[in-house]
């Protein structure tokens, strides 16, 4: 009887695929770089990074006004205002969500009569001259 050697073949196709995949990888790479086209310059991107830079410094500015620039400062001004938030009692909301049977209620309500118009002046108008 004759038996094939038991060769283990587990690392070959492990490097087979993994050079399958890299050489896709490159031609993905090589495809997009001949394929690539030149993006789109907007005429008001300067404009755009002058006005970006000036809303900057005016929040630098205002946040070193309010004092929140420095850790410690900013640390007791977040804990004043969490203990004002804790010490508020909870409030029922006036939002209403659509579809919800509060909103269909409020629906199904008669709508009041919007106020009458103010009547404009009873005086005619004064004739144009030449």
């Amino acid at each position: 009887m004759f038996f094939p050697a038991n060769t283990s073949k587990t690392g070959a196709t492990f490097l087979w695929v993994l050079g399958a995949f890299a050489s896709f990888a490159v031609l993905f790479l090589v495809i997009q770089t001949l394929g690539a086209k030149q993006g789109v310059v907007d005429p008001r991107a300067p404009e755009r990074l002058a006005n970006a830079e000036e809303i900057t410094k005016a929040q630098t500015a205002l946040i070193a006004k309010m004092g929140l620039s420095e850790a410690s400062k900013k640390d007791a001004v977040f804990t004043k205002a969490l203990e004002t938030l804790q010490a508020r009692k909870p409030a029922v909301s006036t939002q209403v969500v659509p579809g919800s049977p509060t909103q269909l209620k409020q629906a199904a309500a008669a709508v009041p009569a919007p106020a009458p118009a103010a009547n404009p002046a009873t005086t005619p108008a004064a004739p144009a001259t030449k």
